[in-house]
């Protein structure tokens, strides 16, 4: 029986490698006679139609596939066909390259001219709604300011990136440049208490679309201060620290500008191969300025360690607002705090109905000791007879 499935697998592969292993054309194009009129007649989404005039005494047509037109491409023979149409199936977010052969006797004897297909499918693009975000930063070599491109202003792109509004640069009130081709410009008469907004500029006109006024940073970097949560005892009578670990960003409140999502590591948080105790996991969310948003406590039942806690941020629903994305477990909860730092609420995540009609809670603690884990082990082979074979 194993035999039999291993050929099967094997002849599955082999198949499938067939079907879309890089071939060349039987003869060279030169000598070829042509097929005409090749052209590709509709298009939608996913697929591509394709139509030419037939060829004398042709018993089938080859089609030939390539997702670029180069010299050294080697189209792809998707399929044989009797008639003189075709319908490839495939998304049009990319073009698309055909080629026909007629065959004769098992031998191809013409072929047509490429044609390339068209982009159909249009994908929306869901990008954050950030403001400006222009920043200075002190450097030996003056002032240098950065700040963002809106997907709105795209219109092109060249050997500096993407192109489209254009920005004056002012300081201190004053005008001192117009940047054409990035988003960053070094003030080399800047100071410290220089005070700069850039204005977008269209076809050479300001459209009112002005920054916040910002002062460079005292140094080329920016120190968020961070609150640490408090040291811990495992039941096994470890103590370990926290130190700030992995950090993304999101504009979670919808203000336009991005808050910094921070994970504090324990100091004994493990790898899948490594036994004992780790504390818990927490997530903060800071605002520029440090004050803390909110802490997600990840709980007791959420082992800590890189295979286990990672997390994404993004405004996944389009609202506004970033969400988070990360492994949770009964326990896990969320802490918020207000602008003094005084906590405002604390709520757990919402368990699943079947999850509470099956007796399961936020008290739960589903850690084992060394003891626990034996006995688990002991159960789970003596009861392995019972379970379905592979």
């Amino acid at each position: 029986m194993k035999r039999k499935r291993s050929l099967a697998i094997f002849m599955s592969m082999v198949m499938l490698f067939s079907m879309f292993s890089s071939v060349e054309l039987s003869a060279s194009a030169e000598s070829y006679e042509v097929v005409n009129d090749l052209e590709v007649t509709h298009i939608t989404d996913h697929s591509v139609t394709l139509n030419w005039s037939a060829y004398n005494d042709t018993d089938e047509y080859a089609i030939y596939w390539a997702n670029k037109d180069t010299e050294n491409m080697q189209y792809q023979h998707v399929d044989t066909v009797t008639s003189t149409s075709y319908t490839f199936e495939r998304s049009t977010h990319v073009p698309h390259y055909f080629k026909v052969a007629a065959i004769v006797g098992e031998k191809e004897v013409a072929v047509s001219h490429t044609v390339r297909s068209e982009i159909e499918k249009q994908f929306s693009v869901q990008l954050e709604d950030l403001d400006r975000g222009l920043v200075a930063a002190s450097t030996s070599e003056g002032v240098f300011l950065s700040w963002r491109l809106l997907a709105n202003e795209v219109s092109a792109y060249s050997n500096f990136g993407l192109r489209g509004t254009d920005f004056n640069v002012y300081r201190d009130g004053e005008m001192i440049a117009t940047v054409t081709t990035s988003t960053n410009y070094l003030d080399a008469e800047g100071t410290d208490s220089s005070e700069y907004y850039v204005s977008a500029v269209v076809d050479g006109d300001e459209i009112g679309d002005i920054s916040e006024v910002v002062t460079p940073w005292e140094h080329s970097y920016y120190d968020i201060p961070l609150q640490k949560p408090e040291d811990g005892v495992t039941p096994a009578g470890e103590t370990y620290t926290y130190s700030a670990n992995d950090m993304s960003v999101g504009d979670v409140n919808g203000d336009g500008q991005y808050e910094y999502i921070v994970k504090w590591d324990p100091s004994n948080s493990k790898d899948v191969s490594q036994v004992g105790y780790t504390g818990n996991t927490y997530i903060d969310t800071y605002k520029i300025d440090g004050t803390l948003l909110y802490r997600i406590d990840l709980g007791v039942n959420i082992r800590s360690g890189a295979h286990y806690t990672q997390f994404l941020v993004y405004d996944f629903d389009g609202n506004g607002k970033a969400e988070l994305m990360f492994k949770t477990a009964p326990g896990t909860k969320v802490i918020r705090y207000d602008e003094d730092g005084n906590v405002v609420s604390e709520e757990y995540i919402t368990l699943p109905q079947v999850d509470l009609d099956a007796g399961y809670s936020h008290t739960d603690d589903y850690r084992f000791s060394a003891e626990d884990y034996y006995e688990h082990v002991v159960e789970m082979f003596l009861g392995c007879m019972t379970m379905p074979k592979l």
